[in-house]
């Protein structure tokens, strides 16, 4: 495969199906963090407990596809993701699909049984 081959197939490979790994993308989205940092707004925000194993192999995938950059900074060298200008188009992409799932679920079942108080 040539290296444009190779990246397409590493970003279609790119599956969001977990409310972590959706989160993640929101989080990279606000600014770049290194990972102890995301492993604990996640921690927060979800208010579960979440493992390096669930976020770092995702980070790994992300970084391969080209959707974020890698970093070192400070004295123990911390690694900071930050998402490149492609990594930026895919977060939106997906939460402007995410946002006409939302709508579409809304217009057949109505605001009451999509969202009830």
């Amino acid at each position: 495969m040539t290296g444009e081959r190779e990246i397409k197939k590493l970003r279609e490979d790119i599956k969001i199906n977990t409310i972590i790994k959706f989160y993640t993308l929101l989080l990279l989205l606000e600014g770049p963090k290194h990972g102890y940092e995301i492993l604990k707004r996640l921690e927060e925000k979800l208010d579960t407990s979440v493992g390096p194993s669930q976020v770092y192999p995702f980070l790994r995938q992300l970084r391969s596809a080209g959707y974020i950059s890698v970093s070192a900074m400070g004295q123990r060298e911390k690694k900071v993701y930050s998402l490149t200008k492609e990594g930026e188009e895919f977060v939106r992409n997906l939460l402007e699909k995410s946002l006409e799932l939302i709508r579409a679920s809304i217009k057949a079942l109505g605001p009451e049984r999509v969202c009830p108080s």
